[in-house]
């Protein structure tokens, strides 16, 4: 009996192999291997589609949760000075060249003498400098209503011992409100034309410098909206060229 079992199954594994091997029906051999061939590859196709899917999508998770976010950087107020002008030449001499010395008789000229009665012409005044000049701030009245039109003044007194001459043209003026540190109105911004006015100072004369202000804002760039100012204190600077003001306050109620 257990060979004859054993016959059996040698006989139903024979019949499996060879149906598979050569398969059996009415239709022609070739017509069941591509079926077969096609069977397989939908089977492979199914199995290996979710892996690639799968693996494709936690690769570009990881891509992007490595990818750190841009830091941010903060916005801060800018601070804005008075700008800045170009130092006053002082001289205009052409330069210098080498030369071979030149050896020349001494030439002696009698002293010059002033006829009684007359007087010496008087000296070509120097140029300004701006330890020559004390410029002050300040305005027409002591107070303003916000809705008012200040007029805002600059003196500039010649304190030297010696009559010079300076440019106090718009070129050189400047005024500026400020609030703390931050910049909230100059003279030179948006509509601003330069001009140039050579002032003789003697010694102690003091000429003053005079505009207008509209109450309102401004930026150097005419870009931002003009707002008009709140009541309060305002701290006010002018400037000739390089010569600076030590501050006034102009007050706005």
């Amino acid at each position: 009996m257990p060979s004859r079992r054993g016959g059996g199954n040698c006989r139903l594994a024979g019949i499996t192999v060879g149906r598979v091997l050569h398969p059996v029906g009415s239709l022609p051999p070739r017509v069941y291997w591509k079926r077969r061939l096609l069977g397989i590859a939908v089977v492979l196709l199914l199995a290996v589609v979710p892996f690639l899917l799968f693996s494709g999508r936690g690769a570009s998770e990881a891509s992007v949760a490595e990818i750190p976010p841009p830091p941010r950087v903060p916005t801060a107020t800018p601070q804005l000075e008075l700008i800045p002008a170009q130092p006053l030449q002082t001289s205009t001499a052409a330069p210098t060249t080498t030369t071979p010395p030149v050896t020349t008789p001494p030439v002696t000229t009698p002293p010059v003498t002033t006829p009684p009665g007359t007087t010496a012409p008087p000296a070509t005044p120097v140029l300004c400098t701006d330890e020559m000049l004390a410029v002050t701030a300040g305005a027409e009245q002591p107070q303003y209503s916000v809705q008012d039109k200040p007029t805002l003044l600059m003196m500039v007194k010649n304190v030297s011992a010696q009559p010079c001459v300076r440019d106090v043209g718009t070129t050189q003026q400047e005024w500026g409100l400020f609030d703390g540190d931050v910049r909230l109105w100059g003279s030179n911004d948006c509509l601003y034309q330069p001009g140039r006015k050579l002032q003789t100072l003697q010694p102690g004369q003091q000429v003053t410098l005079r505009v207008e202000w509209t109450g309102l804002t401004s930026d150097p760039d005419c870009a931002e909206p003009r707002r008009r100012f709140a009541p309060g204190e305002y701290r006010l600077s002018v400037r000739l060229g390089t010569a600076k003001d030590p501050d006034a306050t102009l007050i706005l109620r």
